[in-house]
């Protein structure tokens, strides 16, 4: 059964999903009326499928909103977003839906994941504040509203500021860049070359490019993205959090928004901040002596190296320490190789088959689908939306569809990505970090679709914990480095030679350079996440905290005028959860070690997939990973990997 609305017209979609709240709003009336001779199981399900109908509403409302060409149906999106999360926040305050569910509380459930189900969704029921009295669970209400508009528009004003540099020198100021991205910027009728804060421009210029001003005025244009704008709105969207979290009876929303994620509360979340930042610190500080003298050595003088300076003095290291250029892994990963390669290698890993469905609506000519069949079977379906527009989502992501249920319908998803396009004679060569990134959606992916045949909807897909989303993401990411697989399709776009087993070798000996720099960046991020979800938000001076947890976690002076909180993303979709992709990272690397080198249908992949992916939600994350190492996860592999 195909469950994703297919409609052209944005009026049509918007109508679809009121449809939807209709069911879903009779769906849950008819829970409450349930009678109380009614089984266990049957309670059960009643209650999971409540929000059935909205589900495939709710992923692609999300999709339009990120990726769609026209205005309508990003407001449409927009529109049903805000409309299915108040309905979520009345669910969640009903005391009537409460009640009814709780009567199965004092009675034995006929399986573990049943009672498990009840007993989260109770939880979540009293961290939403249902036991509260009318005129707090209206406020409750209000605030999530409040919340969720906030969020929107500041999504989207980093995704329409797309700001330009404009270089008078033209491509003069391009020295250092590849001969393709060169060729891609042309110069207008004064001279003059145009670079934006896109990540297809963006990247490649602070890597590559030689002026050292041009670097820091696009950085700087790119760390004041959004401002004015959302400075004030970051600030409104915690207020009301704070604000939420006393309602609901927590101290702060820190500790509301980690209550039910594998760390436990904001002060593990703090511990494991400042121990990974401990153990990183050491080896980051003597990277950056290393970045510091080759800057001497090239300019004849520095006291520093700044943050704007860091991916290209790093680069150039690599290429000091290892000989390693990595303009010369390019031309192996053409955008088309890489895509099928990536795909190819999914197959094989998991057992499945991809084909690529051309008949099937799309909301932009570039957006591929594909549906996924095991042992003959369609079991999934999803969609690539892989390169720059405008008005497009700037990063990378997967965003579930349709999250499936054994029996009743197919999971589905799209990856949203900005890789370098194909056009004409230029075949989008990628950078070796755009490939890992790719494996990593891609991971995502497979976790939301193949946990996507779940007994119940509330379990379905990436249904996890938060903080262990990112494990099969970030376990993905070493098929990159893995020299059969990468002979298998990175090919000289030319020549058609695969890339040589020495070249792969260097790529993850320099890769790895610079790993400790960049741990303790993304612990300040952590931090600072934390930080301000845990502060009182009326008295919070954004910037100066912003400037204090830079400065207590890493070795670059702040930089007077810029505000990259403002478009710091993750704020409004993780909140104070910015640890998790280190927190995944720990455990992913511990569940890798069970692999071999060899790529393939293993006994190793098929038991990750049976215990790790396909249960999706209806366990712990701990007794996932316990049930694929039989025992929990350490912390030795991670430090391996940092120290090596």
């Amino acid at each position: 059964m195909q469950a994703a609305p297919r409609h052209s017209a944005a009026s049509d979609f918007l109508a679809d999903g009121r449809g939807a709240l209709a069911l879903a709003k009779t769906a849950r009336d008819a829970f409450v009326a349930l009678a109380d001779a009614t089984d266990y199981t049957s309670v059960v399900t009643a209650f999971d499928r409540i929000r059935a109908p909205l589900d495939p509403i709710r992923g692609f409302a999300s999709l339009l909103q990120h990726t769609h060409p026209g205005a309508e149906h990003r407001e449409a999106g927009r529109t049903l977003e805000q409309e299915i999360a108040a309905f979520e926040t009345e669910l969640a305050l009903d005391r009537a839906v409460y009640e009814r569910l709780a009567r199965l509380a004092s009675l034995a459930a006929p399986t573990p994941e049943e009672g498990r189900l009840v007993e989260r969704a109770l939880k979540d029921f009293r961290r939403s504040g249902v036991d509260k009295d009318d005129a707090t669970r209206k406020r409750i209400a209000a605030l999530a509203d409040e919340i969720v508009v906030l969020g929107q528009t500041f999504e989207t004003n980093v995704i329409q500021d797309s700001r330009t540099l404009t270089i008078a020198d033209g491509k003069r100021g391009l020295a250092g860049l590849p001969d393709d991205y060169v060729a891609a910027h042309a110069e207008d009728g004064h001279g003059a070359v145009r670079v934006t804060t896109d990540p297809s421009d963006y990247v490649p210029f602070m890597t590559y490019a030689d002026r050292g001003d041009l670097r820091e005025a696009l950085w700087r244009l790119n760390a004041t993205r959004a401002v004015p704008a959302n400075v004030d709105l970051l600030k409104q969207i915690l207020i009301r959090r704070a604000e939420l979290a006393r309602l609901v009876g927590f101290e702060n929303y820190a500790e509301l928004s980690l209550d039910d994620k594998m760390v436990g509360g904001a002060r593990q979340a703090r511990e494991f901040i400042e121990r990974v930042a401990a153990l990183a610190k050491p080896r980051a500080l003597a990277e950056l002596a290393e970045l510091l003298a080759l800057k001497r050595e090239a300019t004849g003088s520095a006291d520093s190296v700044r943050d704007f300076e860091r991916f290209y003095w790093i680069e150039r290291a690599k290429e000091e320490r290892f000989g390693f250029d990595s303009q010369l892994v390019r031309p192996y990963l053409a955008y088309h190789n890489v895509r099928d390669g990536v795909l190819a290698t999914s197959q094989l890993v998991f057992g499945l088959e991809f084909r690529r469905d051309d008949a099937a609506e799309r909301w932009h000519p570039s957006v591929e689908c594909y549906d996924v069949f095991d042992h003959g079977r369609k079991v999934a379906r999803f969609w690539l939306d892989m390169h720059s527009r405008k008005d497009k989502y700037k990063h990378a992501a997967m965003f579930p569809l349709c999250s499936g249920i054994a029996g009743e319908r197919l999971p589905e998803a799209a990856l949203v990505c900005n890789f370098p396009e194909p056009r004409g004679d230029d075949p989008g060569l990628m950078l070796h970090s755009e490939l890992t990134t790719f494996f990593h959606e891609f991971g995502h992916l497979m976790h939301h679709l193949l946990g996507g045949r779940t007994r119940f909807l509330c379990h379905s897909g990436v249904a996890t914990e938060m903080d262990f989303v990112e494990v099969p993401s970030q376990l993905y990411e070493e098929w990159a480095w893995n020299t059969g697989v990468l002979q298998r399709f990175a090919r000289h776009h030319a020549t058609g030679e695969p890339i040589p087993a020495e070249l792969v070798q260097q790529i993850r000996e320099a890769e790895e350079y610079g790993k400790a720099l960049h741990v303790i960046v993304q612990m300040y991020y952590a931090a600072l996440a934390l930080e301000y979800h845990t502060r009182e938000p009326a008295s919070l001076d954004l910037c100066a905290t912003m400037i204090e947890q830079k400065q207590k976690f890493t070795p670059f002076p702040y930089e007077v005028g810029t505000h990259f909180y403002a478009s710091f993303g993750h704020l409004v979709g993780y909140a104070a959860a910015y640890y998790t992709y280190m927190w995944s990272l720990v455990i992913a690397k511990d569940l890798f070690g069970a692999f071999g080198s060899e790529l393939g249908a293993s006994d190793v992949a098929a038991r990750y997939r049976r215990h790790v992916l396909e249960p999706g939600g209806s366990k712990d994350a701990r007794e996932l990973v316990k049930d694929f190492l039989g025992r929990d996860y350490a912390f030795a592999a991670w430090q391996r990997w940092l120290e090596s």
